[in-house]
Protein backbone atom coordinates (compact mmCIF):
# COMPACT_ATOMS: atom_id res chain seq x y z
CA UNK A 1 0.00 0.00 0.00
CA UNK A 2 1.66 3.43 -0.89
CA UNK A 3 0.36 5.52 1.73
CA UNK A 4 2.98 8.67 -0.05
CA UNK A 5 1.34 8.36 -3.06
CA UNK A 6 -0.74 11.85 -2.94
CA UNK A 7 1.34 15.15 -3.47
CA UNK A 8 0.13 18.00 -2.05
CA UNK A 9 -1.05 19.37 -4.58
CA UNK A 10 -3.05 15.81 -4.98
CA UNK A 11 -4.42 17.20 -1.68
CA UNK A 12 -4.95 20.49 -2.23
CA UNK A 13 -7.66 19.36 -5.36
CA UNK A 14 -10.03 17.41 -2.92
CA UNK A 15 -13.24 18.86 -2.16
CA UNK A 16 -13.49 18.01 1.49
CA UNK A 17 -13.06 20.30 4.30
CA UNK A 18 -9.60 19.73 5.56
CA UNK A 19 -7.44 21.13 2.46
CA UNK A 20 -10.30 23.75 1.57
CA UNK A 21 -10.81 25.68 4.71
CA UNK A 22 -7.35 27.59 4.74
CA UNK A 23 -5.33 29.25 1.50
CA UNK A 24 -2.96 27.02 -1.15
CA UNK A 25 0.18 28.07 1.36
CA UNK A 26 -1.41 26.44 4.53
CA UNK A 27 -0.53 22.97 5.48
CA UNK A 28 -3.87 21.60 7.30
CA UNK A 29 -3.18 19.20 10.01
CA UNK A 30 -6.71 20.10 12.14
CA UNK A 31 -9.43 17.70 11.25
CA UNK A 32 -9.58 13.90 11.28
CA UNK A 33 -9.25 13.03 7.66
CA UNK A 34 -6.37 11.06 6.65
CA UNK A 35 -4.34 12.07 3.39
CA UNK A 36 -4.39 8.27 1.93
CA UNK A 37 -5.80 6.51 -0.73
CA UNK A 38 -8.47 4.47 0.45
CA UNK A 39 -8.58 0.67 0.34
CA UNK A 40 -8.45 -0.37 -2.99
CA UNK A 41 -11.79 -2.93 -2.72
CA UNK A 42 -14.00 0.57 -1.68
CA UNK A 43 -12.60 2.07 -4.36
CA UNK A 44 -13.38 -0.02 -7.10
CA UNK A 45 -16.97 -0.46 -5.61
CA UNK A 46 -17.09 3.66 -5.72
CA UNK A 47 -15.37 3.96 -9.20
CA UNK A 48 -17.85 1.08 -10.59
CA UNK A 49 -20.77 2.52 -9.17
CA UNK A 50 -20.34 5.71 -10.55
CA UNK A 51 -19.58 4.09 -13.96
CA UNK A 52 -22.99 2.70 -13.50
CA UNK A 53 -24.59 5.55 -12.74
CA UNK A 54 -25.84 3.76 -9.23
CA UNK A 55 -26.90 6.70 -7.25
CA UNK A 56 -30.46 5.53 -6.16
CA UNK A 57 -31.41 4.57 -2.69
CA UNK A 58 -30.26 1.80 -0.91
CA UNK A 59 -31.38 -1.44 -0.66
CA UNK A 60 -33.52 -2.54 2.60
CA UNK A 61 -31.51 -5.53 2.94
CA UNK A 62 -27.80 -3.74 2.28
CA UNK A 63 -28.38 -1.16 5.02
CA UNK A 64 -29.90 -3.74 7.35
CA UNK A 65 -26.74 -6.33 7.06
CA UNK A 66 -24.54 -3.67 8.27
CA UNK A 67 -25.52 -4.74 11.66
CA UNK A 68 -24.87 -8.31 11.31
CA UNK A 69 -21.26 -7.64 9.97
CA UNK A 70 -20.51 -5.05 12.45
CA UNK A 71 -21.99 -7.72 14.92
CA UNK A 72 -19.66 -10.70 13.11
CA UNK A 73 -16.66 -8.59 13.72
CA UNK A 74 -17.00 -7.91 17.01
CA UNK A 75 -17.46 -11.32 18.13
CA UNK A 76 -14.44 -12.16 15.86
CA UNK A 77 -11.78 -9.11 17.47
CA UNK A 78 -13.09 -9.30 21.09
CA UNK A 79 -15.52 -12.39 21.77
CA UNK A 80 -17.56 -9.59 22.45
CA UNK A 81 -21.79 -11.02 21.53
CA UNK A 82 -23.68 -7.68 20.58
CA UNK A 83 -27.82 -7.92 19.78
CA UNK A 84 -28.32 -6.98 15.89
CA UNK A 85 -31.93 -6.63 16.85
CA UNK A 86 -30.86 -3.85 19.13
CA UNK A 87 -28.14 -2.55 16.74
CA UNK A 88 -29.44 0.62 15.17
CA UNK A 89 -28.16 2.74 11.93
CA UNK A 90 -27.16 6.69 12.26
CA UNK A 91 -25.71 9.44 10.21
CA UNK A 92 -22.91 9.41 11.81
CA UNK A 93 -21.54 9.00 15.84
CA UNK A 94 -21.82 12.74 16.41
CA UNK A 95 -25.94 12.80 15.59
CA UNK A 96 -25.60 9.37 18.24
CA UNK A 97 -24.16 11.48 21.00
CA UNK A 98 -26.51 13.76 20.73
CA UNK A 99 -29.61 11.58 20.54
CA UNK A 100 -27.64 9.77 22.93
CA UNK A 101 -27.87 12.75 25.52
CA UNK A 102 -31.59 13.34 24.73
CA UNK A 103 -32.70 9.72 25.45
CA UNK A 104 -30.89 9.38 28.49
CA UNK A 105 -30.52 12.29 30.71
CA UNK A 106 -33.59 14.43 31.77
CA UNK A 107 -33.31 18.41 30.88
CA UNK A 108 -32.36 19.49 34.38
CA UNK A 109 -30.09 16.50 34.85
CA UNK A 110 -26.21 16.21 34.13
CA UNK A 111 -23.64 14.21 31.87
CA UNK A 112 -20.20 13.54 33.17
CA UNK A 113 -17.57 14.52 29.96
CA UNK A 114 -13.88 13.88 30.77
CA UNK A 115 -12.00 16.91 29.14
CA UNK A 116 -9.88 17.80 26.28
CA UNK A 117 -12.59 15.72 24.62
CA UNK A 118 -14.02 15.98 21.00
CA UNK A 119 -15.62 19.16 20.87
CA UNK A 120 -19.34 17.41 19.81
CA UNK A 121 -19.11 15.70 23.23
CA UNK A 122 -18.99 19.43 24.79
CA UNK A 123 -21.87 20.50 22.33
CA UNK A 124 -24.26 17.53 22.52
CA UNK A 125 -24.35 18.29 26.26
CA UNK A 126 -24.79 22.11 26.00
CA UNK A 127 -26.75 22.60 22.95
CA UNK A 128 -29.44 19.83 24.30
CA UNK A 129 -30.15 21.95 27.70
CA UNK A 130 -28.67 19.43 29.83
CA UNK A 131 -25.68 20.59 32.13
CA UNK A 132 -22.45 19.37 31.69
CA UNK A 133 -19.39 18.13 34.41
CA UNK A 134 -16.26 18.80 33.43
CA UNK A 135 -13.94 16.03 35.26
CA UNK A 136 -10.69 16.86 33.51
CA UNK A 137 -7.87 13.57 32.74
CA UNK A 138 -4.60 14.28 34.44
CA UNK A 139 -1.42 14.45 31.68
CA UNK A 140 1.36 13.18 33.38
CA UNK A 141 4.80 12.63 31.50
CA UNK A 142 3.95 9.75 29.64
CA UNK A 143 -0.06 9.38 29.35
CA UNK A 144 -3.44 10.97 29.81
CA UNK A 145 -5.17 9.55 33.42
CA UNK A 146 -8.63 9.59 34.69
CA UNK A 147 -9.20 11.02 37.79
CA UNK A 148 -11.38 8.64 40.01
CA UNK A 149 -10.86 11.72 43.31
CA UNK A 150 -12.19 14.28 41.10
CA UNK A 151 -15.25 12.50 39.66
CA UNK A 152 -16.24 11.60 42.79
CA UNK A 153 -16.18 14.81 43.99
CA UNK A 154 -17.97 16.59 40.87
CA UNK A 155 -20.71 14.54 40.95
CA UNK A 156 -24.21 14.98 42.13
CA UNK A 157 -27.60 13.54 42.39
CA UNK A 158 -28.71 14.91 39.33
CA UNK A 159 -25.81 12.95 36.99
CA UNK A 160 -27.17 10.26 35.04
CA UNK A 161 -24.56 10.08 32.53
CA UNK A 162 -20.93 9.35 31.86
CA UNK A 163 -19.85 10.08 28.37
CA UNK A 164 -16.90 8.03 27.06
CA UNK A 165 -14.55 8.37 24.76
CA UNK A 166 -11.98 5.36 23.99
CA UNK A 167 -10.06 5.34 22.56
CA UNK A 168 -9.70 8.95 23.64
CA UNK A 169 -10.06 11.91 21.41
CA UNK A 170 -7.43 13.99 21.63
CA UNK A 171 -5.38 12.26 24.30
CA UNK A 172 -4.73 8.85 22.43
CA UNK A 173 -5.04 7.00 25.24
CA UNK A 174 -6.45 2.92 24.87
CA UNK A 175 -7.78 2.59 28.08
CA UNK A 176 -6.62 -0.21 29.78
CA UNK A 177 -8.96 -2.94 31.14
CA UNK A 178 -7.84 -2.12 35.01
CA UNK A 179 -9.04 1.51 34.33
CA UNK A 180 -11.87 1.07 32.81
CA UNK A 181 -13.15 -2.07 35.43
CA UNK A 182 -12.34 0.39 38.08
CA UNK A 183 -14.69 3.03 35.83
CA UNK A 184 -17.30 -0.09 35.79
CA UNK A 185 -17.28 -0.43 39.24
CA UNK A 186 -17.91 3.33 39.82
CA UNK A 187 -20.78 3.83 36.87
CA UNK A 188 -22.42 0.69 38.69
CA UNK A 189 -21.85 2.54 42.61
CA UNK A 190 -23.64 5.80 40.79
CA UNK A 191 -26.55 4.20 38.97
CA UNK A 192 -25.03 5.56 35.52
CA UNK A 193 -26.06 5.33 31.70
CA UNK A 194 -22.78 4.87 29.53
CA UNK A 195 -22.50 7.05 26.22
CA UNK A 196 -19.18 5.00 25.06
CA UNK A 197 -17.88 6.22 21.70
CA UNK A 198 -15.41 3.67 20.56
CA UNK A 199 -14.66 4.79 16.45
CA UNK A 200 -10.90 4.86 16.60
CA UNK A 201 -11.57 1.44 17.96
CA UNK A 202 -9.69 -0.27 14.83
CA UNK A 203 -6.41 2.26 15.56
CA UNK A 204 -4.52 0.91 18.17
CA UNK A 205 -0.67 0.57 18.36
CA UNK A 206 1.36 -2.29 19.26
CA UNK A 207 1.55 -2.55 22.47
CA UNK A 208 -2.03 -1.69 23.51
CA UNK A 209 -5.65 -3.12 22.63
CA UNK A 210 -8.71 -1.46 22.67
CA UNK A 211 -11.27 -3.28 25.25
CA UNK A 212 -15.57 -2.26 24.01
CA UNK A 213 -16.74 -0.75 27.72
CA UNK A 214 -19.71 -3.13 27.21
CA UNK A 215 -18.21 -6.15 26.86
CA UNK A 216 -17.06 -6.56 30.80
CA UNK A 217 -19.83 -7.50 32.14
CA UNK A 218 -23.09 -8.20 31.88
CA UNK A 219 -24.38 -5.58 34.05
CA UNK A 220 -21.92 -2.88 31.99
CA UNK A 221 -23.61 -3.75 28.63
CA UNK A 222 -26.92 -3.76 29.89
CA UNK A 223 -26.35 0.22 30.85
CA UNK A 224 -24.34 1.23 27.69
CA UNK A 225 -24.85 2.77 24.16
CA UNK A 226 -22.05 1.92 22.16
CA UNK A 227 -21.67 3.90 19.40
CA UNK A 228 -19.11 2.74 16.12
CA UNK A 229 -18.13 3.08 12.53
CA UNK A 230 -16.13 2.35 9.75
CA UNK A 231 -15.50 6.05 8.83
CA UNK A 232 -12.43 6.87 10.86
CA UNK A 233 -10.08 3.48 10.92
CA UNK A 234 -11.16 3.28 6.85
CA UNK A 235 -10.88 7.15 5.39
CA UNK A 236 -14.46 7.57 4.56
CA UNK A 237 -15.52 9.76 6.65
CA UNK A 238 -17.74 12.13 3.91
CA UNK A 239 -19.42 8.83 3.59
CA UNK A 240 -21.38 9.21 6.55
CA UNK A 241 -22.67 6.36 8.65
CA UNK A 242 -22.54 5.06 11.94
CA UNK A 243 -24.01 2.49 14.49
CA UNK A 244 -25.69 2.31 17.80
CA UNK A 245 -25.71 -0.89 20.07
CA UNK A 246 -28.00 -0.29 22.89
CA UNK A 247 -26.61 -2.85 25.75
CA UNK A 248 -30.86 -3.54 26.98
CA UNK A 249 -34.22 -3.44 26.02
CA UNK A 250 -34.96 -0.90 28.63
CA UNK A 251 -32.18 1.76 26.87
CA UNK A 252 -33.97 1.27 23.80
CA UNK A 253 -37.13 1.69 24.81
CA UNK A 254 -35.84 5.36 26.07
CA UNK A 255 -35.70 6.19 22.63
CA UNK A 256 -38.99 4.75 21.24
CA UNK A 257 -40.47 8.51 21.25
CA UNK A 258 -37.96 9.92 18.57
CA UNK A 259 -39.23 8.34 15.42
CA UNK A 260 -37.13 6.75 13.12
CA UNK A 261 -36.81 9.34 10.43
CA UNK A 262 -35.35 12.13 12.90
CA UNK A 263 -32.02 9.86 12.45
CA UNK A 264 -32.31 10.80 8.47
CA UNK A 265 -31.68 7.85 5.90
CA UNK A 266 -28.29 6.46 4.39
CA UNK A 267 -26.48 6.71 0.97
CA UNK A 268 -25.52 3.43 -0.85
CA UNK A 269 -22.42 4.07 -0.82
CA UNK A 270 -21.91 4.76 2.90
CA UNK A 271 -23.69 1.14 3.40
CA UNK A 272 -21.54 -0.53 0.83
CA UNK A 273 -18.38 0.85 1.52
CA UNK A 274 -18.74 -0.04 5.26
CA UNK A 275 -19.82 -3.52 4.28
CA UNK A 276 -16.58 -3.66 2.05
CA UNK A 277 -14.30 -2.32 4.77
CA UNK A 278 -15.15 -4.56 7.29
CA UNK A 279 -15.03 -8.04 5.36
CA UNK A 280 -12.38 -7.16 3.08
CA UNK A 281 -10.11 -4.15 4.05
CA UNK A 282 -8.31 -5.23 7.01
CA UNK A 283 -4.99 -6.25 5.16
CA UNK A 284 -5.43 -1.90 4.13
CA UNK A 285 -6.12 -1.48 7.59
CA UNK A 286 -3.04 -3.49 9.30
CA UNK A 287 -0.67 -1.31 7.12
CA UNK A 288 -2.34 1.93 7.45
CA UNK A 289 -1.55 1.34 11.35
CA UNK A 290 1.57 0.52 10.95
CA UNK A 291 2.16 4.09 8.89
CA UNK A 292 0.63 5.84 10.96
CA UNK A 293 2.83 4.15 14.03
CA UNK A 294 5.90 5.19 12.54
CA UNK A 295 4.39 8.33 11.47
CA UNK A 296 4.03 8.68 15.09
CA UNK A 297 7.47 7.16 16.47
CA UNK A 298 8.55 10.21 14.16
CA UNK A 299 6.73 12.99 15.42
CA UNK A 300 7.79 12.02 19.27
CA UNK A 301 11.82 11.69 18.26
CA UNK A 302 11.25 14.99 16.36
CA UNK A 303 9.30 16.89 19.10
CA UNK A 304 11.52 15.82 21.66
CA UNK A 305 15.09 16.80 19.32
CA UNK A 306 13.24 20.50 17.82
CA UNK A 307 10.41 21.40 20.29
CA UNK A 308 11.46 19.85 23.44
CA UNK A 309 9.19 22.41 25.32
CA UNK A 310 5.91 20.72 24.06
CA UNK A 311 3.88 19.00 26.74
CA UNK A 312 3.29 15.59 24.70
CA UNK A 313 2.06 12.18 25.27
CA UNK A 314 2.64 9.55 22.50
CA UNK A 315 -0.97 8.02 21.51
CA UNK A 316 -1.64 4.59 22.17
CA UNK A 317 -3.83 5.27 19.91
CA UNK A 318 -5.77 7.70 16.91
CA UNK A 319 -4.12 9.62 14.43
CA UNK A 320 -4.13 12.50 16.27
CA UNK A 321 -2.31 14.11 19.60
CA UNK A 322 -2.25 16.94 21.99
CA UNK A 323 0.38 19.50 22.48
CA UNK A 324 0.69 21.42 25.06
CA UNK A 325 2.24 24.42 24.56
CA UNK A 326 2.13 26.39 27.39
CA UNK A 327 5.86 26.41 28.29
CA UNK A 328 6.60 27.60 24.98
CA UNK A 329 5.37 30.96 25.49
CA UNK A 330 3.03 31.11 22.51
CA UNK A 331 0.18 32.89 24.01
CA UNK A 332 -4.00 31.42 24.95
CA UNK A 333 -4.08 30.28 21.28
CA UNK A 334 -0.94 28.97 19.62
CA UNK A 335 -3.42 27.76 16.40
CA UNK A 336 -3.21 31.63 15.68
CA UNK A 337 0.24 31.74 15.84
CA UNK A 338 1.21 28.42 13.92
CA UNK A 339 -1.18 29.90 11.27
CA UNK A 340 0.26 33.11 11.11
CA UNK A 341 3.85 31.93 11.33
CA UNK A 342 4.31 28.94 10.41
CA UNK A 343 1.33 28.55 7.68
CA UNK A 344 0.51 25.42 9.69
CA UNK A 345 -3.02 24.95 10.59
CA UNK A 346 -3.77 22.81 13.80
CA UNK A 347 -6.96 22.12 15.59
CA UNK A 348 -8.08 25.02 18.28
CA UNK A 349 -7.26 23.46 22.32
CA UNK A 350 -10.03 25.12 23.67
CA UNK A 351 -12.64 23.82 21.69
CA UNK A 352 -11.49 20.47 23.58
CA UNK A 353 -12.47 22.45 26.97
CA UNK A 354 -10.68 24.89 29.32
CA UNK A 355 -7.64 23.00 29.92
CA UNK A 356 -7.35 23.22 26.03
CA UNK A 357 -5.96 26.97 26.71
CA UNK A 358 -2.43 26.85 25.07
CA UNK A 359 -2.67 23.34 23.44
CA UNK A 360 -3.61 21.78 20.08
CA UNK A 361 -4.58 18.97 18.57
CA UNK A 362 -2.51 18.01 15.10
CA UNK A 363 -3.58 15.18 12.79
CA UNK A 364 -0.20 12.79 11.83
CA UNK A 365 -2.64 10.81 9.20
CA UNK A 366 -0.44 12.05 6.21
CA UNK A 367 2.39 11.12 3.92
CA UNK A 368 5.49 11.44 6.45
CA UNK A 369 7.14 13.85 3.72
CA UNK A 370 4.20 16.45 4.42
CA UNK A 371 4.33 15.43 8.37
CA UNK A 372 8.12 16.74 8.09
CA UNK A 373 7.32 19.58 6.55
CA UNK A 374 4.05 20.32 9.10
CA UNK A 375 6.52 19.99 12.00
CA UNK A 376 9.75 21.81 10.72
CA UNK A 377 7.69 24.88 9.78
CA UNK A 378 6.77 24.41 13.14
CA UNK A 379 9.75 24.15 14.87
CA UNK A 380 11.20 27.42 12.49
CA UNK A 381 8.71 29.60 13.91
CA UNK A 382 8.81 28.99 17.76
CA UNK A 383 12.65 29.15 17.77
CA UNK A 384 12.52 32.52 15.59
CA UNK A 385 9.57 33.41 18.16
CA UNK A 386 12.19 32.53 21.07
CA UNK A 387 14.91 34.12 19.56
CA UNK A 388 13.15 37.27 19.04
Amino acid sequence: MDFERFTIDDLRARNGFKWRRYGDDVIPAWVADMDFPVAEPIQAYVTGAAMRSDFGYPSKHEAEGLAAIFAARMAAKYGWQIPVERTVLLTDIVQGLYWGVLGTCGEADSAIIQTPIYPPFLRSVKETGRRPILCPLVMDEERFEIDFDAMERAIDTRTRVFMLCNPHNPGGRAFTRAELERLGEWVLQHDLVVLADEIHSDLVYAGHAHIPFGSLAPELMRRTITFNSANKAFNIAGLRVGLAVFGSAELMQAFSPYPERVRGGLSSFACAASRIAWQSCDDWLTAAVAYLQANRDYMTNFLAERLPSVKYCPPEATYLAWLDFTQSGLGAEPLDFFLAHAKVALYDGTAFGPQGVGCTRINFATPRYILHEILARMAAAVAQHAGG
